[in-house]
């Protein structure tokens, strides 16, 4: 009691004025904590308030001084500055209290145990909030960062030290001697938290390797999810489909046990690859004649096409019937395929670009475009893959090709 001498005299002073007021000493007790027990919580709320209006009133100072300060606009939206202001109002009460029960020679220690944790979880309160505050920040960076898994593993650390402390203080030992007691008990704990552990560490791992940020695009075919990455935490990422569907991937399975594709560094690369094939029947290709050739050499395009091939004086010069055979129908279409993909703006020219056959398969010959477009975005990139196939599509008959179609059965 020798940090409260002042005050313990002022309660001295006064239970001894009450009991010369009221010949009863229980009824000059009862007053005397009633009205104690009145003053601390009339001053206790007034300067809770004046402490809210203080840190509220020079924290809006602060913001309008500095318009750039987000840091403490975070805090003040995650209630960060409603915590200090309990902490006056509770010394207030535990130093009366102390007093109050020192004057009455009736000692209480559960009651200071109660200060001490209520002390404990406004510093958990203000710590949480803080780091939400972090969290809230991220979320509106240009540069967001999946930080919520790592924020929420200092979350548990935090609440597992506070808990540890708040025990500590309830059985009277040292917050060292109970974490060593634990021990014992560590490996039943694995046991029994093993999945939610592996989560930890796969949300852990997440975060440090950035392989998946909010924001990105992201496909994982075995859970059927396609879409854009809307929120990260320690043992979940939660996916918002194309389809305005929502999906929740385990972190764990995320990184261990199945392969994510992420679109994010094609999107950085600023170029999306198209790989399409089109079916043509086989039963229309055939070795080109000098008739076909010639009708052929009228479609715009086709002679630059030929001559970069190096065939058309060739054939132009050499009897019909000895090196015809040289050309095809599907590959003069192939060649003035390669031909408009090279003269279409769209097309990046400086990545690989080139239209080749795959193997023969029951549904026709699969000839294949391959190159990239100069954009990521869906429904441009979408477009121009159309623009291509389109045109490739209308222009075959031209040469005498015919798209592969299955055959269906009627009625």
């Amino acid at each position: 009691m020798e940090n409260h001498s002042p005050l313990l005299h002022w309660h001295s002073l006064y239970h001894a004025w009450l009991a010369e007021v009221f010949s009863s000493a229980g009824a000059a007790n009862v007053i005397y904590v009633l009205s104690v027990l009145l003053v601390c919580v009339g001053v206790s709320v007034l300067l809770y308030r004046l402490g809210k209006w203080i840190i509220f009133n020079g924290t809006d100072l602060l913001i309008k001084r500095r318009a750039s300060h987000k840091a403490l606009l975070a805090l003040k939206y995650n209630k960060f500055f409603t915590y200090p202001a309990y902490y006056l109002p509770l010394l207030v009460c535990k130093c009366n209290f102390d007093a109050l029960l020192s004057v009455l020679n009736a000692p209480l220690p559960f009651l200071s145990k109660i200060y001490s944790l209520i002390a404990v979880i406004l510093l958990v309160l203000m710590l949480n909030a803080a780091l939400n505050a972090v969290v809230y920040l991220n979320k509106r960076s240009k540069h967001s960062k999946p930080i919520r898994g790592m924020v929420q593993l200092i979350q548990i650390v935090i609440y597992f030290v506070a808990a540890v402390v708040c025990v500590a203080i309830l059985v009277n030992k040292s917050p060292t001697a109970l974490v060593a007691g634990l021990g014992a008990a560590s490996a039943v704990t694995m046991l029994i938290f093993k999945d939610s552990i592996t989560s930890l560490v796969a949300g852990v791992q997440l975060s440090f390797n950035h392989i998946v940020r909010i924001g990105d695009w992201v496909s994982l075919p075995k859970y059927e999810v396609d879409g854009e990455v809307y929120d990260i935490t320690l043992t979940s990422v939660k996916i918002r489909n194309w389809d305005k569907s929502m999906s929740m991937v385990p972190t764990y399975n995320l990184i261990v046990n199945d392969s994510v594709k992420n679109w994010r560094y094609m999107q950085e690369f600023g170029a999306r690859r198209i790989t399409r094939t089109l079916a043509i029947d086989v039963n229309s290709v055939k070795f080109c004649t000098p008739e076909m050739l010639e009708r052929y050499r009228k479609i715009a395009g086709v002679s630059e096409a030929l001559k970069r091939i190096k065939m058309l004086d060739e054939v132009s010069t050499i009897a019909p019937d000895a090196n015809l055979q040289n050309l095809t129908n599907i590959g003069i279409l192939r060649a003035y395929a390669l031909f408009y993909l090279e003269n279409k703006k769209e097309i990046r020219q400086d990545l690989d670009l080139m239209v080749r056959q795959r193997g023969s398969m029951l549904s026709g010959i699969p000839l294949e475009v391959y190159c990239y477009t100069n954009t990521t975005d869906t429904k441009t990139y979408e477009g121009i893959q159309s623009d291509i196939f389109d045109h490739l599509i209308a222009l075959a008959p031209h040469f005498d090709l015919q798209i592969f179609q299955s055959a269906m059965s009627e009625g």
